[in-house]
């Protein structure tokens, strides 16, 4: 599958000032790539400088540029995309009626609103125009729940038959998490922070007035407020609000600074380490209910609370997630001012929960989920004939009477969901007190969990089928998609014969975290290989994730992705419902997710269903949390538990983010305790790890070191492929190699020392070297020159085998690295850290170069580097720690636990 996104902006550069169009289409792409989805941008030329162009078409076949309709069809000819998404809309004007390509309009703004503020724009024109391009396109996308229900009237006049649902999909903006955040300290002036692209229906000039009259006082609030402002970056826009305080400017220089537009690297760094609070206040307008601002979702994301009105449909959220404040008047302003000045702690609260509030409703992976849908069969919708543009007053009233209904209607729709999640914490509550009760025994289970599937089917369909309807959207009954291929194959049809328990043979289930696919992490990599390797033992191995609605199914090697009934699939809801007692723990956002399964019942309805139709000998968690679902199985069902410990999770967490509580670490290692010691058999990969845990309280007999296993199968092929040619490195150019996942913070702490420790040692001696970070979620500004993020890859074996040397400067983290096996068996040297050889059973000198400073790890490359002979029989001896160490032999040894 590939999508070409077409939009009206320039390259999403952070070292230049970019437009919220180029940051959507740069969150969009990141979205489906990462869902594995080819695409390609396209960009007008007269919106570029002639060095983007340069840069772009000699680094990246993923970014074109066009300037004629004619030139866009050639493109489109050369990328043959599946769907265009066109980030623009009047960019529809590029393509005829009925195009044979599904088109997919982005509408996040209510442009129609927009020209009512704007003098020179023809209102009936535009909005005539509006509908003609509209009937273009096959599917459109808005940013909140508002905008959906302004689009719906403007569809049925374009001519699309909305009476049993409209074409339009929810995408809020999009980003991410900018972390850490600096701490408040107390002592320091505070500073405010609003404004940007000076948009006439942006009229906060009285909430800013009050905001620098308060400040420059001093009473309630000490500080300065920075004002962005400046025209649209692709066009002269009017700076209303800047010009009309330019006169005052003079008398307030202490309180207001303006700062004008700024790169958007600048500007991430200015919002992170010297702001305190954004503001997002206007008087009143029509806009207003319908916006969705970019600048509120950028403040968010560097941990800024925010103030805003009432009437912004975010307001409900900031509330929701007490992620700042929300105000009706500017005149409420110097007493909120005071408040949260004396209320440091209360500041600290919501600053966190400001970046709670993008990762659970703005993180691009998660509001990407309905477009990646559609994409999987796009679908063109119904339309009609009929349809037209009336320019009158009637029309006018009609629309807004439409738009007050389905505002009514919306509002009906949040109370449903409200009843959904009351009935899913009844369910919990039923369910718990069911397992806890003494008669619970062997045929009292099965007549249980029947009867609460039955509960919960007519439960959660009574009042959720009509709102989450399109989110349960998925290839039909008889479909199911091969992992690998790309492509959906035929499913045979169950027979009747089948029955829930005719349990036969020798399964597996794997009860594991949500991001196992891709396989671009360690912990993916150990968890899909593990139950490769199983598969070749036993009759097949189920693999549940925290997808509610697919599991995997191994069988010899080869891996299914199937799916769970429609009640099956309504158990994910719990999670959602339960996530805010979870985050009550203390634990860091990122950390979240794989706890969450102490607080979801939904992983153990899963497992479950699975077990209930095979024959399951070993219930399998990866992982201290998943073992709760395998643990409770093993009461109703026969089989043997056995926990995959990839760390001791509290102790990394604790050495990870210091700011943990000393409460929390407790709770985190009596969880983690509490679960070992009730599952048969643990797994540590590391002898560190193992006294690690026994030390904490876990049963020593139960402990097992098993260490990590390599691909080996993947390292002996010979591939055509070579860094050194793909890149342009030069021959005196030595290459240096880490891989990871660069969210993790280790990893990335490790590619920022080799740029700013490393790289100048070499280069002070003379040494010409490259880093190539290989693997996914590469951070947006740039390192160093000679860093190179190579992103995901398909097949990591080739470029491992394409350098010279590996270096891993880790300071930090648990379990063993599982990265400088696979070094091992690609037959490079490897140069690392007493932390990163942990529980790797290598000498120094001998299968590896172990050096804790610097300069120490630099004097090691360089030796690499000129006696490279050395380095060879070094490869060759750590080849021979991995050579017992397949996949297959890992899971063989599993399986040995519980025979």
């Amino acid at each position: 599958m590939r999508v070409l996104i077409v939009t009206h902006a320039a390259c999403f550069q952070t070292d230049r000032i970019v437009s919220g169009n180029a940051v959507r289409a740069h969150y969009f792409g990141k979205g489906l790539v990462q869902n594995g989805i080819d695409v390609t941008f396209a960009y007008p030329k007269d919106l570029a400088s002639d060095e983007e162009r340069n840069e772009s078409g000699a680094d990246s076949s993923d970014v074109r540029f066009f300037g004629s309709r004619s030139e866009l069809h050639e493109l489109i000819g050369e990328v043959k995309p599946h769907a265009i998404l066109v980030g623009y809309w009047e960019f529809l004007e590029h393509f005829p009626d009925d195009y044979e390509i599904p088109l997919i309009a982005d509408v996040i703004a209510p442009r129609i609103l927009e020209a009512l503020f704007q003098d020179h724009q023809d209102v009936n024109l535009h909005a005539s125009r509006m509908l003609a391009l509209y009937r273009k396109a096959s599917r459109f996308i808005c940013g909140t729940q508002r905008q959906r229900q302004f689009l719906i009237p403007w569809l049925i006049l374009a001519g699309f038959d909305c009476r049993f649902g409209a074409p339009i999909d929810i995408i809020p903006i999009s980003t991410e998490p900018l972390l850490p955040r600096r701490r408040l300290d107390p002592t320091d002036p505070w500073v405010i922070v609003t404004g940007g692209v000076s948009w006439p229906w942006r009229m906060g000039q009285r909430y800013t007035d009050v905001i620098r009259e308060t400040l420059a006082d001093g009473k309630a609030m000490k500080g300065r407020l920075l004002l962005l402002s400046g025209g649209y970056v692709h066009e002269n826009a009017p700076d209303s609000e800047s010009a009309s305080s330019a006169n005052e400017d003079r008398q307030c220089d202490a309180t207001l600074q303006h700062v004008g537009l700024l790169p958007y690297g600048d500007m991430e760094r200015l919002f992170n380490e010297q702001c305190n609070i954004g503001l997002e206040l206007s008087d009143y307008n029509i806009e207003r209910d319908f916006s969705a601002s970019f600048r509120s979702i950028e403040f968010l994301r560097c941990g800024l609370p925010v103030i805003c009105n009432h009437t912004l449909e975010l307001a409900r959220q900031v509330n929701d997630y007490d992620a700042g404040w929300v105000i009706e008047k500017p005149e409420d302003l110097p007493s909120l001012l005071a408040a949260i000045a004396g209320d440091p702690l209360g500041y600290d609260r919501k600053s966190a929960n400001a970046i709670r509030l993008i990762e659970e409703r703005y993180h691009y992976l998660e509001t990407i989920v309905p477009l990646v849908e559609y994409l999987q069969d796009p679908m063109a919708p119904e339309k009609t004939d009929d349809w037209f543009f009336r320019g009158s007053e009637t029309l006018a009233l009609d629309l807004y009477h439409q738009v007050s209904e389905l505002d009514h209607q919306l509002r009906i729709r949040d109370k449903q969901i409200t009843d959904l999640r009351r009935d899913g914490e009844s369910l919990k509550a039923q369910l718990d007190e069911v397992l806890g009760s003494a008669s619970w025994r062997i045929v009292q289970p099965v007549r249980n969990l029947a009867r609460r599937l039955v509960t919960l089917k007519g439960l959660l369909l009574r009042a959720g089928a009509r709102v989450y309807r399109q989110a349960w959207k998925h290839p039909g009954p008889r479909e199911e998609f091969a992992l690998g291929s790309g492509r959906y194959a035929p499913r045979a049809a169950e027979s009747s014969r089948d029955k829930w328990f005719d349990r036969k043979g020798r399964y597996v289930a794997i009860v594991s975290r949500e991001d196992v696919f891709p396989t671009n992490h360690g912990a993916a990599v150990k968890i899909e290989r593990t139950a490769w390797g199983l598969s070749h033992l036993v009759d097949g191995v189920f693999l549940i994730t925290g997808d509610w609605g697919r599991y995997y199914e191994f069988k010899n090697g080869g891996a299914t992705e199937k799916y769970f009934p429609l009640p099956i699939r309504l158990s994910g809801v719990s999670g959602m419902v339960l996530r805010k007692r979870l985050l009550r723990t203390g634990i860091p956002i990122n950390e979240a997710y794989i706890y969450q399964a102490l607080f979801d019942w939904g992983y153990f309805v899963r497992l479950m269903y699975l077990a209930l139709r095979y024959r399951v000998v070993l219930y399998q968690a990866e992982f201290p949390a998943y073992a709760q679902a395998c643990v409770r199985a093993k009461r109703l069902l026969r089989g043997k538990t056995l926990l995959v410990e990839h760390n001791v999770e509290c102790d990394r967490i604790k050495a990870q983010y210091p700011e943990v509580s000393a409460q929390t670490y407790a709770w985190l290692r009596d969880q983690e305790v509490g679960l070992c010691n009730q599952v048969d058999e643990v797994i540590a990969v590391s002898q560190p790890d193992r006294d690690l845990l026994v030390g904490h309280g876990v049963i020593a007999d139960k402990v097992h070191v098993i260490p990590h296993g390599v691909d080996l199968g993947a390292f002996e092929k010979t591939y055509a492929f070579s860094l050194r040619e793909a890149y342009g490195v030069s021959a005196d150019t030595r290459i240096i190699l880490y891989h990871g996942i660069y969210s993790y913070a280790p990893n990335l702490e490790s590619i920022r020392l080799l740029a700013t420790e490393i790289l100048p040692r070499l280069r002070l001696r003379g040494w010409k070297a490259k880093v190539f970070a290989i693997g996914p979620e590469a951070p947006l500004d740039a390192i160093d020159p000679d860093v190179v993020f190579t992103g995901s890859v398909d097949q990591l074996a080739p470029y491992l085998t394409s350098g010279d040397v590996a270096v891993v400067p880790l300071q930090k983290g648990g379990g063993t690295r599982m990265k400088i096996l696979e070094y091992f068996a690609a037959s490079i040297p490897v140069v690392t850290t007493s932390k990163g050889v942990e529980g790797i059973p290598a000498e120094n000198g001998s299968q590896v170069l172990i050096e804790d400073t610097f300069d120490g790890m630099a004097n090691a490359i360089i030796r690499l580097f000129e006696h490279p002979e050395e380095g060879r029989v070094m490869a060759e001896r750590a080849k021979d720690i991995v050579e017992r160490s397949d996949w297959k032999s890992i899971a063989d040894q599993y399986l040995s636990l519980i025979e």
